[in-house]
């Protein structure tokens, strides 16, 4: 029963992958308020055979518990040190234009 269970998951899943995209109204406002480099990123869930209307073969299948979480935690790593770098620049660059406006 688990793994007929295991299989249903594995093939709903199975055309999924994990990447950042830019968050586009956060970026913006901060942008305008503070002159940024950087963007603010998210991670977006895509359905790989939808975007590209193809299906997956066996191999495919048989790839994507390994695939999912490996997308997940590389575009997640780039996804957070970006955030991080964007806050930074944001806090930097925020605070010191109010101080210059006072």
């Amino acid at each position: 029963m688990r793994t007929i269970l295991l299989l249903i998951l594995l093939s709903l899943l199975s055309a999924y992958v994990v990447f950042p995209v830019t968050d586009k109204e956060a970026t913006r406002v901060a942008k305008l308020r503070c002159e940024l480099s950087s963007d603010k990123k998210t991670l977006k869930v895509v359905d790989v055979a939808k975007a590209t209307n193809t299906f997956y073969s066996v191999s495919g299948f048989v790839l994507s518990p390994i695939i999912i979480p490996v997308s997940g935690l590389l575009s997640g790593s780039y996804t957070l040190v970006n955030n991080i770098y964007f806050y930074g620049e944001q806090k930097i660059k925020c605070d010191d234009s109010a101080n210059e406006s006072h």
